[in-house]
Formats: structure tokens, C-alpha cells, sequence
């Protein structure tokens, strides 16, 4: 797994072991070869394929890199965070799955688009006065009131990448 962030981690393992008996993930601190605040799908995507390649490349032993993203993107006026996570095999298959999106505040989105933060996590710690936020159930857990964490987001993320792996004859992927 290309980073070593704690929520992003516990949604990886989870994810992996609805479908694997034997998971064991390590963490490989990787550069995801985008903007530390990532905007546009494009931009996220590349960050997720660039950490589960260089996951990868890594370390030897592994039969996957997987490489989850959070950036944002735009629908008109208003702008969502999502996160993204790659998987890559040995073969160079990589494939994708997206987590669900919600929208964030419209100051949060500005203060980025304006360059006055480099990151979302910024500005989330100064208005809320947490710190690292990012590793502690992310901006998703301060606006559900703790129902829904950033691990959740990525486990789903990652489920979603694991689909076509799953039904590798409808995807046309090598077995």
C-alpha cells in the first residue's frame, strides 16, 4: 500500500479480507506524483495509479499495490472530495474504484481553489481545530457527527477496484 496513513490502512485491510483469507498488508510511504491537494478526477486517478505502481515496484514479495487518492472535483458550482484507490498486479493490470462523494463546505473549497491552503486537511484542522484530521477519520467524520470515517470511504473505494478482479471474464482481464 503506498502510504502509511492509519485510516486509509484499516480500509484497505478490511476491504482485502472480505475477499482474501490471508491478507497482510505493509505500508511503503511512496510519492503519489501529484499536487498534495489534488483537483479534478484526473488528478486523483494519476495519484491512486502512481502509488500502487511505485507500492508495487517496492516491495518484491507482493502480489498487489493498491494506492488510494482523496482529491476533489467540481459539479458546477460545488465541489466533493472523493477518494480513489488504485490496485496493480504483477501483470500490469491496474484497476479502479471510486468512494462515495460529498460535498464540501464552499469556504473549504474556495481557500484551496485561491491557494491561501495547500491541502484540504488545512484548513479542516484550523476551522475545526483538530490536528492531522486526515489520519483520524478525516473531514468525513467531523461533518457526519462520527457516523462515517475516512477508513469507510476508502474500504469502499477499494471494494470497488476489486470488481473487475472478481469477475475477471466480464472484464476481459487476464487470469
Amino acid at each position: 500500500m503506498g502510504t502509511k496513513n492509519p485510516s486509509k490502512l484499516k480500509g484497505v485491510e478490511r476491504a482485502l479480507k472480505l475477499f482474501y483469507s490471508s491478507v497482510s498488508v505493509v505500508c511503503v510511504p511512496v510519492e503519489s506524483g501529484v499536487p498534495p491537494q489534488p483537483i479534478g478526477i484526473e488528478q486523483v486517478f494519476t495519484g491512486a495509479k502512481n502509488r500502487a505502481l511505485r507500492a508495487l515496484a517496492g516491495i518484491n514479495d507482493c502480489d498487489l499495490g493498491v494506492g488510494v487518492e482523496a482529491g476533489i472535483y467540481a459539479v458546477g458550482n460545488t465541489y466533493y472530495d472523493v477518494q480513489v484507490a488504485a490496485i496493480a498486479d504483477r501483470s500490469g493490470v491496474v484497476t479502479y474504484g471510486l468512494s462515495p462523494s460529498f460535498p464540501i463546505p464552499p469556504k473549504f473549497a474556495n481557500a484551496l481553489l485561491a491557494g491561501e491552503v495547500p491541502e484540504l486537511e488545512v484548513i479542516v484542522d484550523r476551522t475545526f481545530g483538530t490536528s492531522n484530521i486526515g489520519e483520524k477519520g478525516g473531514l468525513i467524520k467531523l461533518l457526519t457527527k462520527g457516523r462515517v470515517l475516512r477508513e469507510d470511504l476508502t474500504f469502499y473505494a477499494v471494494v470497488m477496484a476489486l470488481v473487475p478482479r472478481l469477475n475477471r471474464e466480464l472484464y476481459d482481464l487476464p487470469t
